[in-house]
């Protein structure tokens, strides 16, 4: 019977062994795997550090545009302002020249008036001087 026991406990410390061998590789592997995960995780980290500087930059960047757009816009509303007073100080010109324009043409009318009046007396006198 010792025997037996001795043959079962032999068997049972193979057992063992193999197990611990198994559990040792799959503690080994798991090792690897944690290796490349910190690995991956420190790689991901400076990458994430580069991207919040980046985003820190574009956030920056963002603002000047921002307050180039406002100064801008500002620019663009002073430019309205001082195209819709051109404008009115033109339409005021443009009345202006035209009351003239009126003024001129009835003062040609009437000097043309007066010219065709001096041109018929001229006639008249020139046919009575030729008498």
């Amino acid at each position: 019977m010792s025997e037996d026991r001795l043959a079962r406990l032999e068997t049972m410390v193979g057992d063992l062994i193999r197990i611990v061998g198994h559990t040792n590789s799959l503690l080994e592997e798991l090792c690897n795997k944690v290796d490349r995960l910190e690995s991956r995780v420190e790689k991901m980290e400076a990458r994430l550090e580069r991207l919040d500087a980046r985003v820190e930059q574009l956030e920056s960047r963002m603002g000047s545009l921002e307050t180039r757009m406002e100064r801008l816009e500002s620019r663009i509303d002073r430019m309205e302002n001082r195209m819709d007073r051109l404008e009115a100080g033109l339409t005021s010109l443009r009345e202006e020249m035209n009351e003239r324009f009126t003024r001129v043409e009835d003062r040609f009318d009437f000097i043309y008036e007066k010219l065709m009046e001096h041109e018929q007396k001229l006639y008249h006198l020139k046919k009575t001087a030729a008498r």
